[in-house]
């Protein structure tokens, strides 16, 4: 019997820390991310949708997706960017389920889904339990100002715009606290994967 874990938590809050844990114990890991970067490759239906949205001033020279030019056509555009939610979301999920049912087949004890997203876009519902990882924000705010060279205005702009950690917490079976070590951060995991797989 596959379980189905998500795993979701805010921007710089530790995710792939979590899921890389999980792989290396021999889960599944589905992130939606790199999911959101396959359904956009040159020849795909995103990619032609965005295309037939937006124009060619989308694509770079080679036919790829010009992420920086259709992020500045829907930076601080939400209509924009609901319509390229629109388009992708749909995609991401259908490819998710499709790789979930593949792990099914082959009888894989633990699958993660790795959705920073999961609550907003109520995939939450695919999952036996979900896992929020948490952190500080003051500790969020230096970790997203490091790794993305953003001010300290503008990373807290970033993580303001994402869902009140309160109400993920609230929404979450298990909470994994990573504002510690690795190692304290690993060992909550150990604890969440004995309750959850027989």
């Amino acid at each position: 019997m596959t379980y189905i874990l998500g795993l979701t938590g805010g921007i710089a809050s530790g995710k792939s820390t979590v899921s890389n844990y999980l792989y290396e114990l021999g889960a599944v890991v589905l992130d939606a991310d790199v999911l959101a970067r396959e359904v956009v490759r040159p020849g795909t239906d995103g990619l032609g949708q965005l295309t037939a949205e937006f124009g060619h001033q989308i694509l770079d020279s080679t036919g790829d997706l010009n992420r920086a030019a259709l992020g500045q056509i829907i930076f601080e555009n939400s209509e924009k960017r609901n319509l390229v939610d629109q388009i992708l979301h749909p995609l991401i999920l259908k490819e998710m389920l499709k790789q979930v049912d593949q792990a099914k087949e082959q009888d894989t004890d633990l699958v993660v889904l790795d959705v920073p997203l999961l609550f907003e876009t109520h995939w939450d519902k695919y999952c036996d339990s979900v896992a929020v990882v948490d952190i500080a924000p003051q500790l969020q705010v230096e970790r997203l100002m490091l790794r993305n060279g953003y001010s300290r205005k503008e990373a807290a702009a970033r993580i303001n715009s994402q869902m009140d950690p309160v109400k993920r917490r609230e929404l979450a079976d298990f909470v994994i606290d990573n504002n510690h070590s690795e190692e304290e951060t690993f060992r909550q995991i150990d604890l969440i994967l004995e309750k959850i797989l027989p």
